[in-house]
């Protein structure tokens, strides 16, 4: 009797969509009991040290959420055997969507967010419209997280030639580089994640046929260059644009979507610090 030969392991092995219920599951219960006990503290009287007990197990299931969805990503990416179907998307307007969140940011974070277009007020470009949201949120995060209270992030976009720049430019920390003081400056603002978001937005180029470079900005902080090519398309494509055109129904779910997107990531933030304290 012949015997069966193992299969072996590979990327396809794994279920993803049990493995994300099953993280998703645990961690809804983590939420909802950290809700059920902050509505109890509100009608009976618990000491400081239970109450930061509470949060702190909130914040650490707020950044476990991150780091599920960032392994949860690259294994989607691993598994893919071709690249996204792109359409056309109009750059501008996700920036816009992005920009609404301004007053939130500031409110929560104490940064300024600040959107210069270059005098566009279109920009076409070829791309998968979930894969652009991962990307432009993770670069996003990663230049709030560089930054103190005060300090300012600013999106820009440029077209040069036949391609678009689009730069994300933070006065924050900057990158690590040799300098102790601005290593340990660099450390402190990133401490704790898994290291997977830069990975996961070099992917998403990848996939996309987009470029990204990371710089260390003129004065002060790092800034995030995106070069994307410009869409070339004729009639055709101006077609193809209004056919795949959203629904005010669905320009409200999307905005809505980036919205949640960057609140979950704003409650994974570390908290504000004087560079004092390095001293």
């Amino acid at each position: 009797m012949q015997q069966k030969e193992a299969e072996k392991l590979t990327i396809h092995s794994v279920p993803q969509k049990e493995l994300a219920d099953a993280c998703y599951h645990s961690l809804g219960l983590i939420g909802r009991n950290c809700e059920y006990l902050a509505q109890h503290f509100a009608q009976v009287e618990v000491d400081d040290q239970t109450r930061q007990a509470v949060e702190d197990i909130s914040g650490a299931a707020a950044k476990l959420e991150r780091t599920i969805g960032e392994v949860l990503a690259t294994l989607e990416y691993l598994g893919a055997e071709e690249k996204p179907s792109l359409h056309l998307l109009d750059l501008c307007r996700l920036l816009d969507q992005i920009a609404t969140q301004a007053d939130m940011v500031r409110a929560q974070l104490g940064v300024t967010l600040e959107l210069d277009y270059g005098g566009w007020d279109k920009c076409r470009v070829m791309a998968d419209r979930r894969d652009t949201e991962l990307l432009l949120l993770h670069l996003l995060s990663n230049a709030l997280r560089a930054c103190q209270e005060g300090g300012r992030v600013q999106m820009s976009l440029r077209r040069t030639g036949d391609c678009w720049q689009l730069t994300v430019r933070d006065d924050g920390c900057g990158l690590p580089g040799d300098n102790r003081d601005t290593w340990l400056e660099n450390r402190r603002c990133f401490l704790g994640g898994a290291q997977l978001g830069l990975l996961l937005c070099r992917e998403s180029c990848r996939r996309m046929g987009w470029q990204l470079q990371m710089e260390q900005a003129a004065s002060k902080g790092t800034q995030a260059v995106l070069t994307i090519p410009v869409y070339t398309g004729g009639g055709s494509g101006d077609a193809a644009m209004e056919l795949h055109s959203d629904s005010d129904a669905e320009k409200t779910q999307q905005q809505y979507r980036l919205r949640a997107m960057l609140v979950r990531e704003m409650r994974t933030m570390p908290e504000r610090w004087d560079p004092e304290d390095l001293e």
